[in-house]
């Protein structure tokens, strides 16, 4: 990565998601917390998103193993896996996050409730359009570049013309010498 602030904001972001998608996951190693998300999940599973549209409704336990696993699976990926893979889990993980916003202001939650989803949201859309700078950074030097290696194709092309003209210049001479050379040996014989 060609950027400071998008190589600590991927790493940051892929770290803070694998952690709070194992929250979902296992009890293992923080219980309050995931007996906490188990709540929440019941909770939010009342209104779920696409249920208007579908009729149907995910299991809590399902939708909650469902969200953990896509935020651990996409942490992972922004922290491990190089390349294009990076935008698609960004671009998943946003999805979620504007998902729990819109999930907390259904419910009429607090804003605190509200804010870490908006705060994350906003992130991720950050790492979005700082990625897009580097690329397009990265773009236009790329075609500074070539454009340059144009310029000097065409010095060169000139020095050429110009060694070329120099030697024709020279052949004009020789052959102009060249007479005068054939008649001084007429002379001396």
């Amino acid at each position: 990565m060609a950027s400071i602030a998008l190589t600590v904001l991927t790493l940051t972001l892929g770290m803070f998601f694998i952690f709070v998608g194992q929250f979902k996951i296992t009890s293992k190693f923080f219980p309050d917390v995931h007996e906490d998300m188990r709540r929440e999940f019941g909770r939010v599973n009342k209104v779920f998103p696409f249920y208007q549209v579908t009729g149907w409704r995910p299991y809590a336990k399902n939708y909650r193993l469902a969200v953990g696993i896509a935020e651990v699976v996409c942490g992972a990926i922004l922290v491990l896996i190089p390349g294009r893979l990076k935008q698609l889990a960004n671009v998943v993980l946003l999805i979620l996050m504007l998902g729990a916003v819109y999930t907390h202001y259904i419910l009429h939650d607090k804003f605190e409730r509200m804010a870490p989803g908006l705060v994350f949201s906003l992130l991720l859309l950050t790492r979005l359009i700082i990625y897009r700078q580097v690329v397009q950074r990265e773009k236009g030097l790329s075609a500074e570049k070539k454009p340059m290696k144009s310029e000097e194709k065409i010095k060169d092309e000139d020095v050429e013309e110009e060694s070329d003209d120099q030697e024709s210049q020279s052949d004009d001479e020789d052959k102009q010498r060249a007479p005068s050379d054939k008649k001084k040996d007429k002379k001396n014989i």
